[in-house]
């Protein structure tokens, strides 16, 4: 994330979050930045929900709130000079 689009970004993640905080299934949310190595990401954002129903609804429903708090994601993100990958991830099952 260029410096620059630093203070909206991260109004707009404290924004989000105060959506996300009241959506079922919610268990939690990690911001990490970069401190170091040869990644061109320099923050990581986590979101953490009971199980993949959840995420599905989550989904939606931060689609719905998007459109009608008129936040076009892929437009902001481009403004921002942001480059976003997005996945879901469970936790490791194998053995170290």
């Amino acid at each position: 994330m260029p410096d620059a689009a630093r203070a909206e970004f991260e109004a707009a993640m404290r924004r989000n979050l105060s959506f996300l905080e009241k959506l079922p299934g919610f268990r939690g949310h990690l911001v990490l930045e970069k401190s170091g190595g040869p990644t061109s990401f320099n923050v990581v954002t986590i979101a953490v929900w009971d199980n993949p129903q959840a995420i599905e609804a989550a989904g939606k429903d931060v689609r719905a709130y998007y459109q009608k708090i008129g936040f076009d994601l892929p437009a902001q993100l481009a403004k921002w000079g942001v480059r976003a990958e997005l996945g879901n991830f469970q936790a490791f099952r194998g053995a170290p």
